[in-house]
């Protein structure tokens, strides 16, 4: 299956972001792990990272400064593995029963293997030790 595209941010459009959040984190609400309509504001000294917030990175046209969240690496940690992953895991469980695809089981019925290993309420269980 092929990997959807993913739109990223010019020089320019991370250049404005940055400057934009005056070296703050510009994360907001719960989505981020905070509460709802706080802002993070932690210094992004320690590195920044840009978030595609609110249309994710695979839709066309999510590469604009409206879209571009400057964060703390914490704050985009938290919305990735929180938020991201597990919207992308359920669009694609949602294709995947689109297109008829089941999904594998643990319970699925196995093949029973060479020979005549099962058992019968008729047939005496023979040990190893009584084989001759």
């Amino acid at each position: 299956m092929a990997r959807s595209k993913r739109y990223e941010f010019s020089k320019g459009t991370k250049r404005e972001a940055r400057h934009r959040s005056q070296d703050l984190c510009e994360a907001v609400g719960e989505v981020y792990g905070l509460p709802p309509g706080q802002r993070c504001n932690a210094p992004l000294s320690a590195g920044v990272e840009y978030d595609h917030y609110p249309a994710p990175a695979t839709d066309k046209g999510s590469d604009t400064l409206e879209n571009c969240v400057a964060t703390c690496k914490t704050c985009h940690r938290f919305k990735t593995s929180s938020f991201d992953v597990p919207m992308q895991a359920k669009a694609k469980r949602v294709s995947d029963k689109h297109l008829g695809i089941r999904p594998h089981s643990k319970w699925a019925s196995r093949p029973l293997g060479s020979g005549n290993n099962q058992r019968s309420a008729t047939r005496p269980l023979i040990r190893k030790s009584e084989q001759v």
